[in-house]
């Protein structure tokens, strides 16, 4: 398990730190209006999450193995509420351009999380 945790966390990286660059290349190319703060902790928020979130899923396959899919989808609520409250503490204004921000983010680590974990448990079968 300690390999593909490597391998995981190695992937994981290259892909969000891919994606990030190509984001604030987007907002530079075309001169958006943006905050970039929100981005950044949008992305260092998402990826942190994500890969606690799936090391904690891989710990509770083998015991919580029928309600997997539902602590799957507690932890991405938990996930969107936790983002919100953090930017409402840190005085960021929430409006469609920030969502829009957060969810880039946000599905990229969700896919990421759900192409492992997938693979992982049909591997343990």
């Amino acid at each position: 398990m300690g390999k593909n945790v490597f391998r995981f966390l190695f992937l994981f990286t290259i892909v969000i730190t891919g994606s990030y660059m190509i984001h604030i290349g987007v907002i530079n190319t075309f001169l958006l209006e943006r905050n970039i703060n929100i981005i950044k902790l949008s992305y260092i928020f998402n990826s942190a999450f994500t890969f606690v979130f799936t090391m904690l899923i891989l710990l509770l396959s083998k015991k919580f193995k029928d309600q997997l899919g539902f602590i799957f989808m507690a932890g991405s609520l938990i996930k969107i509420g936790v983002f919100i409250t953090i930017s409402k503490l840190n005085n960021f204004e929430i409006n469609k351009n920030v969502f829009l921000d957060f969810f880039i983010a946000y599905l990229i680590c969700l896919i990421f999380e759900v192409y492992y974990i997938s693979k992982f448990l049909n591997s343990i079968k």
